[in-house]
């Protein structure tokens, strides 16, 4: 006798139900999305009894009564009807096992009507077995009640979390399909109490309903979806929501791509607050992975990964209203309390305010040859540091017949400069607070890297070469990148089978030997991810240590070339993501001096 059986129908069911109701989150996933499909525009889940009990109502279309009986049958469904229709879903749901695997692990009561019907109807299961069916007077939609979820698998109860816990993922749920659906009214609500509501008068109402003011205030609407400044920067990635053809996703090709796109605009160890919407053609990517249709596979990941990127990098991209924070009485420290101003003075340092010999408002004149070659000294060891050459960089701005730039902006009025560390201007009645260590810094990035990509490094040539062995595959390795390391500034010959020989190396200061140097660049070319590269690394730590300190005086002259080369560059953030300034404006300072 063989060993082979078919599974009773029962067992199958209730295996289906373990793959496509693993908790209560993603049991109202399935039945949110079967609303949402029914084309309703008013939503509203109830939850209770430790989130074994939900309870949702839509206005959608309803079912007709024999549409109803098979509604818990696996594998039937109104979504898809043909192989082909599996390569160009539109829908939520196309299964045709939701219904089915939450009535077989739970009491299931479904009332529903359409609006043809003259009456509805409702039906009752038990663990997947219709008890009864009857007509009921309803309005059109469907309300669909499930009660003691899980009671006929224990070891599935046993195994949920906490009821917090639970209800945390129902709510990340709820959020998600809010998200993808802003014209859709959603209401979640937990032991009678209102949770979430949004109104369904688009996205913006909906990121207000949902995260409230301070976030829509700090997003900006894109070609992708929207993306939040540095305020709403997170230490993890739960800021950020991808959704492709509408549809909720988790994707690490998506989450890689917006995450560059941010590069120097966040710090380390923090992520960004995004929605990302994409609409891609449904052949040119699969939604078949897994039965929760969480994960997608992309057919072209480099398509989707050069849109995402190159999307967001030239939306960020020397936007200084979005990146600076601005300085309010709501989100800044608590002011001088008038009552305490005698007490408060006599603890304080003296404020240091360096006031320049004039104050400048300067005309469209660019800078004259002598201006762009004045001695610079007092800011760095190599007034090169500071000085672009014109010739290695590129940009997008006119220029005359020397090549000088002719539209920097100039409508600032330097006020002066602050403990020696701040560059104090007026613009447009806003007060701008610069960090001249981090303005300095940008300029130095990106001169280095300018040379690096124009092969201009400064290379020193080592009085003693240095001799030492590596692997066969490491020899492979700078083999294969022998181009890029001399680009870098490094001189290598190679010395019998397994030795290398280093004879010069960029003109940069390291932490370390040059061999161990040489070694961790190897270890980074085998990995191949550039935004972490150690080139990067070393690129970034240049720029940083020879940039201007705090406490170092400038003059006029010399504040105007680090603005004006700021400016130019129209980048507002450290290589490291630090703000390079923060704002005050007129209205805040008037409500701080109460004239307001």
């Amino acid at each position: 006798m063989g060993l082979i059986k078919i599974l009773d129908e029962k067992v199958s069911n209730m295996i289906a139900a373990g793959e496509v109701v693993e908790n209560p989150a993603s049991m109202i996933k399935e039945l949110l999305e079967n609303s949402i499909d029914a084309k309703s525009t008013k939503i509203i889940v109830s939850v209770k009894n430790n989130n074994r009990y939900v309870k949702i109502s839509d206005n959608g279309k309803g079912m007709a009564k024999e549409d109803l009986l098979l509604s818990i049958e696996r594998h039937a469904t109104s979504k898809i009807y043909t192989k082909a229709d599996l390569s160009n879903i539109l829908t939520y749901g196309f299964r045709g096992e939701a219904l089915s695997s939450i009535s077989s692990a739970s009491k299931i009561r479904i009332t529903t009507k359409t609006k043809d019907s003259e009456e509805g109807s409702v039906l009752n299961a038990i663990g997947g077995k219709i008890t009864n069916i009857n007509t009921i007077s309803r309005d059109v939609g469907t309300e669909i009640e499930v009660k003691e979820l899980f009671f006929n698998t224990p070891a599935r109860l046993k195994f949920l979390r906490k009821t917090t816990t639970e209800f945390r993922g129902i709510k990340e749920i709820f959020v998600l399909e809010a998200l993808a659906n802003p014209n859709i009214s959603l209401t979640l609500i937990n032991n009678n109490v209102e949770i979430l509501k949004t109104s369904g008068r688009g996205m913006k109402n909906t990121i207000f309903e949902i995260f409230g003011k301070n976030t829509l205030q700090n997003v900006i609407p894109f070609s992708l979806g929207y993306l939040g400044n540095t305020s709403l920067n997170r230490s993890n990635k739960d800021g950020i929501y991808i959704f492709i053809n509408n549809r909720p996703i988790k994707s690490k090709i998506i989450e890689e791509a917006l995450i560059d796109g941010y590069y120097t605009k966040l710090m380390r160890g923090k992520y960004p607050f995004a929605i990302l919407f994409l609409e891609v053609d449904p052949k040119e990517i699969d939604i078949n992975v897994h039965p929760s249709k969480k994960i997608v596979k992309f057919s072209d990941e480099d398509y989707i990964y050069n849109l995402v990127y190159e999307n967001v990098k030239n939306e960020l991209s020397g936007d200084i209203d979005f990146i600076a924070p601005t300085i309010t009485p709501e989100n800044g420290k608590k002011f001088l309390d008038i009552n305490n101003f005698k007490k408060e003075t006599i603890k304080s340092e003296p404020i240091k305010l360096k006031s320049l010999e004039n104050d400048f408002t300067y005309d469209s004149t660019p800078y004259s040859e002598q201006d762009l070659n004045i001695n610079c000294e007092d800011i760095s060891e190599n007034k090169n540091d500071i000085i672009f050459s014109k010739n290695n960089f590129s940009n997008n701005k006119k220029t005359d017949k020397l090549g000088r730039v002719s539209n920097v902006k100039n409508d600032y009025k330097i006020i002066g400069q602050f403990a020696n560390s701040f560059v104090i201007l007026e613009r447009n009645n806003v007060l701008e607070i610069y960090d001249q260590h981090i303005i300095h810094e940008r300029i130095l990035y990106e001169k280095f890297k300018n040379d690096y990509k124009n092969k201009n490094i400064s290379i020193q040539q080592l009085l003693v070469p240095i001799k030492f062995s590596i692997s066969i595959k490491d020899k492979e390795i700078v083999e294969n990148n022998i181009e890029l390391l001399r680009n870098f500034g490094f001189e290598i010959d190679f010395f019998g089978k397994m030795d290398v020989i280093i004879r010069a190396v960029p003109n940069i200061k390291f932490l370390c030997s040059i061999e161990e140097l040489f070694r961790n660049i190897i270890e980074d070319l085998k990995n191949a991810n550039l935004r972490n590269s150690l080139i990067e690394d070393i690129i970034i730590m240049s720029s940083c240590k020879k940039a201007i300190k705090a406490n170092q005086p400038l003059n006029n002259t010399e504040i105007k070339i680090l603005l004006d080369q700021l400016f130019l560059l129209d980048e507002y953030t450290c290589p490291h993501g630090r703000p390079i300034l923060m704002k005050l404006t007129l209205n805040d300072i008037e409500k701080l001096f109460n004239r307001k």
